[in-house]
């Protein structure tokens, strides 16, 4: 699937849904908002059966897009967004290498971003207090659609007592799936300003598929420094996207 048929795909969602919005208009009162927030991205690997020790780290990034709210009862809102989302994470691999050589060691630095086009359809709880702040809880699906993907990949070498780094940077937008469907849960307050409302709220968001990554360490890095490794190195990945978010969205 191209990326065109992935923006269209996205756009045609999101046209449906402030559709939908609107043919609500006369059975319930609903708002618009802005959000802007931050995102916490990790990686979580499944065992391939390889020999291989991963390290995971996180990685921050930005989300801001368009959020509706339609007031279906006093306590309950469909909340429909429509968001660019930055995903990805950072790991360390711990590369197996038969070496008679003492000392010889290698490991793989890769940073993964990931850009969505994400599209989360909730459930909003809102305890009917009569109060100017509520507690809100979130749960529901999100689509999303897969805009661009990039690797920092750093392989380092330690042979001896000295240390030898070789960086390079690689477009993985084709490793991505096309979709990525995840789970959503989260919480957080409504506060009621003037004729507005802000929301803050934070969320978890858990990929329910895995991307399969594939990464290579060319045979010349080790060549170069006397190593005779006689083929490219390939060790691959399964990995799910898990994001952390905290947003601020204000419904005008």
């Amino acid at each position: 699937m191209g990326r065109r048929t992935l923006m269209g795909s996205g756009l045609l969602i999101l046209f449906m849904v402030f559709m939908l919005v609107g043919s609500l208009e006369g059975m319930a009162p609903r708002t618009i908002g802005f959000k802007v927030g931050y995102t916490r991205g990790q990686l979580r690997a499944v065992e391939t059966g390889e020999d291989i020790q991963v390290e995971k780290f996180a990685t921050n990034g930005l989300t801001l897009g368009l959020v509706a709210n339609i007031k279906l009862t006093n306590w309950l809102y469909f909340q429909p967004e429509f968001l660019y989302f930055k995903k990805g994470g950072k790991y360390k691999v711990e590369v197996p290498i038969a070496s008679p050589i003492p000392g010889f060691e290698v490991n793989v630095v890769d940073t993964r971003y990931l850009d969505y086009l994400e599209i989360p359809l909730l459930i909003k709880v809102a305890l009917p207090l009569k109060w100017k702040v509520k507690p809100t809880f979130l749960t529901g699906l999100s689509a999303g659609f897969k805009l661009s993907g990039q690797l920092d990949n750093k392989v380092n070498v330690s042979l001896s007592g000295y240390n030898f780094t070789w960086p390079r940077t690689e477009d993985i937008t084709s490793q991505l799936n096309d979709i990525e469907f995840s789970y959503i849960i989260g919480g957080g307050l409504d506060f009621e300003i003037g004729r507005g409302k802000l929301a803050v709220d934070q969320r978890f968001s858990f990929g329910l598929k895995t991307n399969k990554y594939e990464t290579v360490i060319p045979a010349s890095y080790f060549q170069s420094i006397g190593i005779p490794i006689p083929q490219d190195i390939v060790y691959r990945l399964k990995m799910y996207n898990y994001v952390f978010s905290v947003a601020l969205t204000y419904f005008f």
